[in-house]
């Protein structure tokens, strides 16, 4: 029996997602689902890159440039498919920022950052890393200092709303389930219900890894 909805995470930057790989994700999900939609980070993949140095004209253009090559491997597939997803297009964090829901998480968000303890350390040590895999990955040494870090976590920040409230957002009608190509601790921190806000009912993270 196929599950109704699910939503695939993208990870910008990452050489996982080449068109391959992109295939055989939108093939299991197509095979096993209802419904099938990406989110994509978009321009807000920007944070990533300020936080390794860039400034944020540059770091726009290259998070443009990266969702660009991942629109056309999922287009391809597409075309050759037949298939399409439930939204009729790729979800990027932007399109969402109107909307009073999206808004209202942000800011619940923002609040337990500022005060849960914990949460603001996993934050800190989530961005670290990917700052630190992003700049071993294009050979760059400079140091990282605690300013780009902070400003690294506002990916974090507006990617969360995305595992609190999926179906609400994308106006599925059904459970939705997000999947991701590996565990992410920030996820199982929320899923946990140690934030303000927990996840709704009938939303539930699955990881797998479509390379293997």
């Amino acid at each position: 029996m196929k599950g109704k909805h699910v939503l695939f995470g993208i990870s910008p930057f990452n050489s996982k997602f080449n068109e391959n790989y992109i295939k055989n994700m939108l093939e299991w999900g197509f095979d096993n689902y209802d419904h099938v939609d990406v989110l994509h980070p978009h321009e807000e993949a920007k944070y990533l890159l300020i936080g390794t140095g860039d400034n944020e004209v540059k770091a726009r253009k290259k998070s443009r440039k990266e969702f660009y090559r991942i629109e056309r491997a999922i287009n391809n597939y597409l075309s050759m498919s037949g298939h399409d997803f439930f939204a009729k297009r790729i979800l990027k964090f932007s399109d969402f920022y109107t909307d009073e829901l999206y808004k209202k998480n942000v800011e619940i968000i923002k609040e337990d950052f500022k005060n849960n303890e914990n949460f603001h350390s996993l934050c800190i040590t989530q961005s670290y890393k990917a700052i630190l895999n992003k700049k071993n990955a294009i050979s760059k040494t400079s140091e990282i200092k605690e300013q780009d870090i902070i400003i690294a976590t506002e990916y974090i920040i507006r990617e969360i709303p995305f595992i609190i409230s999926p179906s609400l957002l994308s106006s599925s009608l059904t459970s939705l389930h997000i999947s991701y190509y590996c565990s992410w601790p920030i996820a199982d921190y929320v899923y946990a219900g140690k934030l303000s806000i927990s996840p709704s009912s009938d939303t539930k993270i699955i990881v797998k890894d479509h390379s293997i």
